[in-house]
């Protein structure tokens, strides 16, 4: 018998300013400390070494969506310090309040793509890390583009090196059953990681699809 996993209860998003809000990660990303706990702006911009000012802004745009609420008022000489806490600690979205172009990014992966590009970027960057491009006809007719061959075990599996891969195909053939098959073992090896509290943190990206021209 499978445990039963618990799922966050989640409010639906009727706000088109709430929708532009979370359908975007660079702010939606400051909305992340009041879901944890009651703060006020100045602990909030600290948490997430953000100007003050900057965040007044996003908390004064959050509270007008219904995203962030005031929970209490903390006494002092003059006017009283406003603590804030997020209306839920989860939010769905329909699609049709979020503008085109911010979909289009959301599905493209734009954000986290930086991410992985920026960290990949950075490994290059170290003084052992050296690496080429390697271009070539692989077997079955497909031009291959890597640092290594597709059949060589990439020296970046060694245990010194960088602990960095990325890796893209649009030559995999597959049955229905292999490809269904190897999308249960990504997710499951995402499953067997996602929770570990390692002192490093990683970007992930796991993804697969059936090639557009359908063959």
């Amino acid at each position: 018998m499978s445990a039963t996993v618990e799922i966050p209860p989640m409010v639906e998003v009727r706000n088109p300013l709430a929708a532009r809000i979370l359908a975007d990660p660079d702010v939606a990303l400051w909305l992340k400390p009041f879901m944890k706990a009651e703060l006020s702006v100045k602990e909030a911009a600290e948490t997430l070494k953000v100007p003050l000012q900057t965040l007044h802004y996003r908390v004064e745009q959050m509270v007008e969506a219904g995203l962030l609420e005031v929970v209490g008022l903390e006494a002092r000489r003059g006017r009283p310090i406003k603590r804030y806490r997020a209306t839920a600690t989860g939010f769905k979205v329909p699609l049709d309040l979020i503008p085109p172009r911010m979909l289009e990014d959301l599905e493209s992966a734009v954000f986290w793509s930086r991410q992985l590009q920026e960290g990949l970027e950075r490994t290059r960057r170290l003084p052992k890390y050296r690496d080429h491009l390697t271009v070539y006809l692989n077997e079955h007719g497909l031009m291959i583009f890597g640092s290594s061959h597709e059949k060589v075990r990439p020296k970046l599996l060694g245990e010194d090196e960088p602990a960095v891969l990325s890796l893209w195909t649009i030559g995999l053939h597959l049955t229905r059953e292999d490809a269904k098959a190897l999308q249960a073992e990504l997710w499951e090896i995402y499953q067997r990681y996602h929770k570990r509290q390692g002192p490093e943190r990683y970007v992930l990206h796991l993804g697969m699809a059936p090639h557009p021209d359908g063959r």
